[in-house]
């Protein structure tokens, strides 16, 4: 493996935001998470084996110069690996709407402050930097959309009902939403925007 060198796109406090390329896509263990059972059960993935190959064309073909999806690595900086991905796709620049989703794919690294610090700072940059108005997202696992809730001031919007086929049943996808003006309610309350994490 050679040595990877990670850009940093926005900085966090126990982790950056990274930019992802070929040579991440080819040389780290992005690929892999997608073939852990565990790591997979609560989202839609884990249908079919993943391969470094196959990770460097999903790079070359849906996230490169991509203009209706942004995804980028969660690096985690006092142990400089990457730790997951975390993404805004559909990109709607008349409606000035997106859907975020990711996740932690490094067992080890998978803890409630590295997932939401990760995802405020994603957050922020689309409503503060590419002028989003809304932001929404589903989960399977009613815990996740909870946490989306509470902790990042989402809204519940609804329940698509047996929606998705993971598991062996048909699963209910937990609707969640937050808008400029409730982000400007939530993350404004303090200036520093990450001090929880400290």
């Amino acid at each position: 493996m050679m040595e990877i060198q990670y850009d940093i796109f926005i900085k966090g406090n126990l982790i950056d935001l990274v930019c992802l390329n070929e040579s991440i896509a080819l040389n780290s263990n992005w690929y892999n998470w997608f073939n852990d059972e565990e790591n997979m059960y609560n989202m839609q993935k884990h249908y079919f084996p993943s391969t470094r190959e196959s990770q460097v064309n999903f790079f070359r073909t849906v996230i490169n110069n991509s203009a209706t999806m942004l995804q980028v690595g969660i690096f985690h900086k006092k142990d400089q690996i990457l730790i997951g991905v975390i993404s805004l796709s559909k990109i709607d620049y008349l409606n000035r709407k997106c859907e975020i989703s990711g996740f932690i794919g490094e067992k080890k690294y998978q803890n409630i402050q590295n997932f939401l610090e990760a995802n405020r700072l994603l957050i922020c940059h689309a409503f503060e930097q590419l002028n989003m108005n809304r932001i929404y997202g589903g989960a399977i696992k009613n815990e996740i959309a909870e946490l989306y809730l509470r902790s990042l001031g989402f809204t519940r919007e609804g329940l698509l009902v047996e929606d998705v086929y993971k598991n062996g049943m048909y699963n209910d996808v937990h609707l969640i939403a937050i808008s400029q003006k409730r982000y400007n309610e939530f993350f404004k309350k303090n200036d520093d925007k990450t001090n929880e994490f400290s």
